[in-house]
């Protein structure tokens, strides 16, 4: 079994409390307390979390793939240059840090939350209205059993189904089309594929306008364990949405700001007043998962003093509205 970060270590590190090597202030939103840990804290990875499984054979291509992209995003992100407004290395950095966001986006148990309740709602609405009764539901037995099984869960799966009957089977696939017990989604493997497909919203990230937002002396940005997040004007929301702005804080001293609707591969620098850098701070706080860190502890009690910690969301739900012929499936 191996431990997959969910927020890269070295990334982390750069809130470490001053005077020590790796220390973190950080605010465990379930408990309501600040403790003191390093980067390699419990919140912040999975066991096996990027793996791809064949055949009960498992690799960790995709653990292999993050870790380039980890090594050379986070020289990226370290080059950038507030007082000269500048990335050191020009073109070849902004490329880094465009699949940098991509890839902390994508890799965090909030983002496949969100994903496999987008699927399974998606999935749910229309097979329903598909298969409203136990007589429209014609899966044949045999099709199914021709079906080639990828690993064993699948072959068990399917050892099972050669033993039901044909009328059992319709009715277990209405119960699980209706009922609430079957759980719809990708499996770790599936999300993990995904991770190698980031190079598509890279380009994309690429080509957008990026602000560097820039903390004042004094204050700075917090992180979190989902710290890439986006904040929609519309109910189309996500990465790419053009009604999405996309938050993202590279450094206690800078919150990359990208708005999709602009394409220009410009770089921007605006210095914020403590105002700003608070309400920001209130947002990548609400958009946590389990955690979030400062690298000034008095700022983070502050921060999280009325924090309505009880009601907070680890992922956002997915409704469902109709017009006309449309249907849209929106995360709120």
């Amino acid at each position: 079994m191996a431990k997959h970060h969910i927020v890269q270590d070295k990334y982390l590190t750069q809130w470490r409390k001053s005077g020590t090597e790796n220390q973190l202030n950080i605010y465990v939103i379930e408990e309501n307390q600040i403790i003191e840990r390093g980067p390699g804290w419990k919140g912040f990875w999975r066991d096996d979390f990027n793996v791809l499984e064949d055949d009960g054979e498992k690799s960790y291509l995709p653990e292999e793939v993050t870790a380039i992209i980890d090594t050379k995003g986070i020289d990226a992100i370290r080059g950038i240059n507030t007082s000269r407004e500048e990335l050191t290395s020009g073109i070849e950095a902004r490329s880094c840090i465009a699949f940098y966001v991509a890839l902390q986006y994508t890799r965090t148990p909030r983002h496949r939350e969100e994903t496999n309740k987008l699927i399974e709602a998606t999935t749910r609405h229309f097979m329903r209205k598909d298969l409203s009764s136990l007589e429209k539901v014609h899966m044949s037995k045999d099709k199914i059993l021709e079906h080639n099984p990828q690993n064993k869960m699948e072959r068990d799966a399917l050892d099972v189904i050669s033993k039901m009957t044909q009328e059992e089977i319709n009715s277990q696939i209405f119960e699980a089309i209706h009922g609430d017990t079957v759980r719809i989604g990708l499996t770790k493997t599936g999300h993990s594929k995904g991770l190698l497909k980031v190079d598509r919203h890279a380009k994309k990230i690429f080509e957008m306008q990026w602000l560097f937002l820039v903390a004042p002396e004094g204050t700075s940005f917090i992180t979190s364990d989902s710290p890439c997040f986006t904040v929609s004007t519309s109910k189309l929301n996500g990465l790419l949405s053009p009604y999405s702005t996309v938050y993202f804080p590279l450094r206690p001293d800078i919150c990359l700001y990208i708005r999709p609707s602009i394409k220009s591969k410009a770089e921007y620098y605006m210095k914020l007043d403590k105002g700003q850098v608070r309400d920001i701070n209130s947002l990548i706080l609400s958009n946590s998962t389990q955690c979030v860190v400062a690298k000034d502890k008095i700022h983070l009690e502050k921060l999280t003093k009325n924090f309505d910690y009880k009601n907070h969301r680890k992922s956002r739900d997915i409704s469902i509205s109709e017009s006309g012929p449309y249907t849209m499936f929106t995360a709120e």
